[in-house]
């Protein structure tokens, strides 16, 4: 059965370029031999990547094996592959139609790809904020370079130009219809103020199952608005969260990076009404810091989970047939 993929082309998109240029993806591990990647067992690709890698944690091993398994031997040709293009906010999708083949090519251009597989593009590329919300969230969760997403419908739907979220009414006016009433909630959402969003967002990160103490929102905190904590089993992931609503402003990376340093080791997440500068985006993605804007919101406030107060100021009906399952977020849990 086809299968859906998702990969990293260099840190902020930098390898997209020449992976356009050449009609590929791929992924590093220059010093990984494409024999032992291709034909070794798992038991002995692992001895290799100790012996070149230098690796010596069981984490890095395994995680390194088990991108490189799945990039040259699980994925196959027929297969889907998603990318995301930070500079132009946009995903594109790909078919792939060649083997795992080592680079012997373009050795002048300083690219950190070198396992690769030839592709071709399906479709037009999609930008972000109109991504079907669960693609979204398994393609900007993972920090990896190569992974499944689990979710391979929803993909071929978009792969067919169609929105998954949409497939009951694909009705040309009634998309259009959609859209005008997107269009509406993103104007709405701009229209509320500082403590309003606060509000909201907590209200989407408890919706997605995080803990907050309501008591400790907003206030004076210099560092946060608010914690979020994630229980997963036996462990715990804290969040913290700063929301920032500067009146027809996009919030530039120097406020954000003011703030890292104070936040300690728990998971950074800013959200900004109005969005971020074309630098924010480009620097997040290599400080691991996680980016909300308005737009992110509109399928949440639509699904009727927002707080009796935010949904009078918003005055938007809310629409039953959005399933919780369309409302996540962007990033990984």
């Amino acid at each position: 059965m086809p299968r859906a993929w998702a990969i990293k082309l260099g840190s902020a998109g930098s390898c997209v370029p020449f992976c356009e240029e050449h009609g590929i993806v791929g992924i590093g591990w220059q010093a990984v031999s494409p024999d032992i990647l291709r034909a070794s067992d798992r038991s002995v690709l692992a001895e290799h990547l100790v012996c070149v890698c230098g690796y010596s944690m069981p984490r890095q091993i395994g995680s390194a094996l088990g991108q490189l398994t799945r990039f040259a031997r699980e994925c196959q040709i027929g297969d889907f592959i998603l990318y995301y293009v930070p500079q132009l906010r946009h995903v594109v999708i790909c078919r792939v139609i060649g083997p795992a083949i080592y680079r012997d090519f373009g050795l002048e251009d300083k690219v950190d790809i070198w396992h690769y597989r030839k592709v071709e593009r399906v479709g037009s590329p999609i930008a972000i904020l109109d991504l079907y919300a669960p693609v979204k969230a398994s393609l900007l969760g993972p920090r990896m370079s190569f992974w499944e997403i689990h979710n391979y419908d929803a993909v071929m739907q978009l792969a067919n130009g169609r929105s998954p979220s949409l497939m009951a009414a694909p009705d040309p006016e009634i998309l259009d219809a959609y859209q005008r009433l997107r269009a509406l909630t993103l104007k709405r959402l701009e229209s509320l103020n500082e403590i309003d969003w606060e509000w909201l967002t907590v209200d989407y990160f408890k919706q997605l199952g995080g803990q907050i103490d309501e008591r400790k929102v907003g206030g004076n905190g210099a560092v946060m608005d608010f914690e979020v904590s994630f229980e997963h089993g036996m462990f715990s992931e804290l969040w913290r969260v700063q929301v920032k609503r500067y009146q027809d402003q996009k919030v530039e990376w120097s406020t954000i990076n003011d703030y890292l340093d104070a936040i300690g080791g728990a998971r950074p997440c800013f959200v900004a009404a109005y969005g971020f500068s074309d630098e924010a985006w480009e620097e997040a993605e290599d400080h691991d810091v996680r980016l909300l804007e308005a737009s992110d919101f509109i399928l949440f406030v639509l699904s009727g989970n927002v707080r009796d107060e935010l949904r009078r100021k918003l005055r938007i009906p809310s629409l039953d047939i959005l399933s919780d399952a369309d409302v996540s977020l962007p990033i990984s849990m």
